[in-house]
């Protein structure tokens, strides 16, 4: 399953939590895409899918102003 998380125009830390409780929500096997607009958020959001141990599977600066995290939930996060 994938899902989109559009977090741009938004400004931390409510995009890392919004990512959080998606990535929690979504199904093992699952592959969620994370669009932001902010650099800070962008490293912020990496980090938090670090620390839920999250398969980041790209993370790119898409062109001026966005930036794409696409990540895997290859297990349930505890």
């Amino acid at each position: 399953m994938e899902s989109t998380v559009d977090v741009r125009g938004m400004q931390c830390p409510t995009p890392v939590t919004m990512v959080a409780n998606a990535v929690s929500k979504a199904k093992v096997g699952s592959t969620l895409t994370i669009l932001t607009d902010d650099f800070i958020c962008f490293m912020m959001i990496q980090r938090i899918l670090k620390i839920l141990n999250v398969e980041i599977r790209e993370a790119v600066q898409i062109d001026d102003k966005n930036y794409r995290i696409i990540v895997a939930k290859n297990r349930e996060i505890t």
